[in-house]
């Protein structure tokens, strides 16, 4: 009998990413074994290339069963590890603290953080002064630069699959609730919570990568948004006092956007793998917009580009 190999070969990728899920979560494979897995991906590509030289040789199966087996395991990995590291990053100890710094800006700011695995909360508070609060749980300070007009926060991890071993951040970060130029969150691993009262932000730049953010936007006012969400999940709460352009970009994740009363929504999608449920409901088509958008006095018109992802607006509840 002859075997379709294209079926043996995909069969064992998917047996591998499900072995390696199921003994993670049955406890056989702890997050430093799997992390250990993750650090060996460029093997991954070597067993791939090595299936496809040896296609027209004697040794095509065994070349062709390794270039799937190893990508399984370093995906099963993944898989299996990022829920553990978004917010907690598999570390046992708790952050400590590792720095206190503050400032003022001399007129509105440009704002540039980009976190670490673990926590990030920013928010508020009146007048023209920030402040950073930081702990991490192996003691790395992040860098920070800063001036009168600008600031910029980065976490000292690693790069890389190396940016797992930097241990777990903890920042609070405080902002002016005031005028800001534009404001950039990158959030790796990471869950942030942006809670942006009073501000009013010129541009507004969020990314997350296997991270949760959440971006409260509804006491603020945000002129220009762009978004990115890469294996996550995004939830925004739209602006009550002003209209607003934006693009968001999901691939394998998640997004919510809530609309406050009063503010006419118009939704427009692309992609593949998408889908859409409008308070709860799935819905066909790639345009969505409110009942109340063409009498609405402000409006919020967003492009959203999905890859196998979903996309949920006022879901009941709320979002996150």
């Amino acid at each position: 009998m002859r075997v379709n190999r294209w079926f043996l070969y995909a069969g064992v990728f998917l047996v591998t990413i499900g072995g390696v899920t199921v003994a993670a979560e049955a406890g056989a494979l702890g997050t430093a074994t799997l992390t250990d897995i993750l650090r060996l991906w460029p093997l991954a590509v070597i067993a791939l290339g090595a299936g496809l030289a040896l296609k027209r040789t004697r040794f095509s199966l065994p070349g062709g069963l390794a270039a799937v087996l190893v990508p399984g395991l370093v995906a099963g990995s993944a898989f299996a590890i990022l829920p553990r590291f978004v917010g907690d990053c598999g570390a046992r100890s708790e952050p400590v603290a590792v720095a206190t710094e503050q400032g003022a800006f001399a007129r509105p700011a440009s704002v540039s953080v980009r976190t670490g695995c673990g926590m990030l909360n920013l928010r508020t508070a009146p007048g023209s002064g920030w402040q950073l609060d930081a702990g991490n749980s192996l003691g790395r300070a992040p860098s920070i630069e800063a001036s009168g007009e600008s600031l910029a926060i980065r976490s000292t991890a690693g790069h890389g699959w190396d940016a797992l071993g930097g241990g777990r951040d903890r920042w609070d970060l405080s902002l002016p609730a005031g005028e800001i130029s534009a404001l950039a969150v990158v959030a790796n691993a990471n869950r942030s919570h942006l809670d942006l009262a009073g501000a009013r932000i010129g541009s507004l730049a969020v990314t997350g990568n296997a991270a949760e953010v959440v971006v409260d936007a509804t006491s603020a006012s945000v002129a220009e948004l762009s978004a990115v969400m890469n294996t996550g999940l995004l939830s925004i709460h739209l602006p009550a006092s002003n209209s607003l352009a934006g693009s968001v970009r999901i691939g394998g994740g998640r997004l919510q956007v809530c609309a406050p009363p009063g503010v006419g929504l118009l939704i427009t999608t692309r992609g593949f793998g998408r889908q859409i449920v409008v308070e709860g409901v799935d819905r066909d088509g790639s345009t969505w917009q409110s009942p109340n958008y063409e009498s609405a006095a402000l409006r919020a018109d967003l492009d959203v580009r999905v890859n196998f992802g979903t996309v949920e607006i006022n879901p009941i509840g709320g979002c996150r």
